[in-house]
């Protein structure tokens, strides 16, 4: 199970992030989030690395788990979905989900089967496809994908910190069958 700590944002510098948790202060990298915190923000920290934010409200009702906040997500598209396209129930829907994300596939199942039966996914199979983190390197102009590590710290093939992330932050659903 995925432990990502929900912690408030207290300064920025660059890539770098103070966070507060409870009281304990800690620096934590950024760089993964698609959009930079603002001071005063919640976001979910794993690994040393903000992974996700999370709003105020549901940090302070205690109702924030990182694969259960996700699925609760895809079950509204999944009902907005169904609203605009005259749809009564979904079959089956696959989710791309990028290896730096943090996201755990087994505990984001076991999330969506939980909260699925009350909806018009109460019958849907999730299937969960995972995207490795790649890149280009802009020393030596080579892809890569790196199919087994969460974070990209070089370039695996010449060593260079000079590369630029392209693949591996996605989460998004790919396709839905509805009726």
């Amino acid at each position: 199970m995925c432990l990502a700590v929900p912690s408030k944002v207290i300064s920025i510098d660059n890539d770098i992030a103070m966070i507060d948790v409870y009281g304990a202060r800690k620096e934590v990298n950024i760089m993964l989030l698609p959009e930079p915190p603002q001071l005063g923000d919640f976001v979910l920290v794993h690994a040393g690395f903000a992974i996700q934010s999370i709003k105020a409200e549901a940090f302070k009702t205690g109702e924030i788990m990182h694969e259960s906040s996700i699925a609760h997500s895809i079950i509204e598209i999944i009902d907005e979905q169904c609203a605009e396209q005259g749809c009564t129930t979904v079959d089956a829907l696959t989710v791309r989900l990028g290896k730096a994300t943090g996201v755990m596939p087994e505990s984001l199942q076991f999330a969506f089967d939980a909260l699925k039966e009350p909806t018009k996914a109460k019958n849907a199979r999730l299937t969960i496809e995972i995207v490795p983190v790649g890149g280009t390197c802009n020393s030596c102009k080579k892809e890569f994908d790196e199919k087994e590590v969460p974070y990209v710290f070089a370039c695996p093939h010449c060593g260079s910190n000079d590369f630029e992330i392209t693949r591996g932050r996605e989460m998004e659903i790919s396709d839905m069958e509805m009726h």
